[in-house]
């Protein structure tokens, strides 16, 4: 019973992560396109949400961004450490490791790829540049989710199955 409360109470934080990871880069990016609408002359209206505007209102739009890469970053981080705790806690430890060195390499291989992307990206036409912009932000929202580490727990688990009943 303990065990799956653990699970359960890992799995709950996930969830609110998602929902709040949500909540923030939605409201700091209306922050955003307010501030761009305001140094372009455009008459225009703050739909931020009051809770966390009293917290990035003084804020430009330089260190919005600093802080949009910082939270991406944390998030990132935060959902390694819940696939790295559901292994530690759900795979023996030689399994464990190897699930650990295919997550990391996993997830820095989707990081280095968004980079990647949004570097060629950078040398194309404007249309071009927007579309490799959204391939390569969609690939980094995937290490800043619950679909990160949830994927990799799956195909690890699905495969040592297999090896098992072979």
């Amino acid at each position: 019973m303990k065990r799956k409360l653990k699970y359960f109470i890992l799995i709950s934080f996930a969830v609110f992560l998602e929902y709040f990871r949500y909540y923030l880069f939605i409201n700091i990016n209306l922050q955003v396109n307010f501030l761009e609408n305001l140094i372009n002359g455009l008459s225009t209206f703050n739909y931020t949400d009051s809770n966390l505007l009293y917290l990035i209102k003084n804020l430009d739009l330089r260190s919005l961004n600093i802080c949009k890469w910082g939270l991406s970053l944390l998030f990132a981080f935060l959902y390694f450490g819940i696939g790295f705790l559901f292994s530690k806690w759900f795979f023996s430890p030689k399994n464990h490791i190897f699930f650990i060195k295919l997550f990391s390499l996993g997830g820095l291989i989707v990081m280095f790829s968004s980079f990647l992307i949004y570097v060629v990206g950078k040398s194309l036409t404007l249309e071009n540049q927007i579309n490799f912009y959204n391939v390569s932000i969609e690939l980094s929202h995937f290490v800043q989710s619950s679909i990160y580490p949830i994927s990799f727990l799956l195909v690890f688990f699905a495969n040592n199955r297999t090896k098992i009943s072979a």
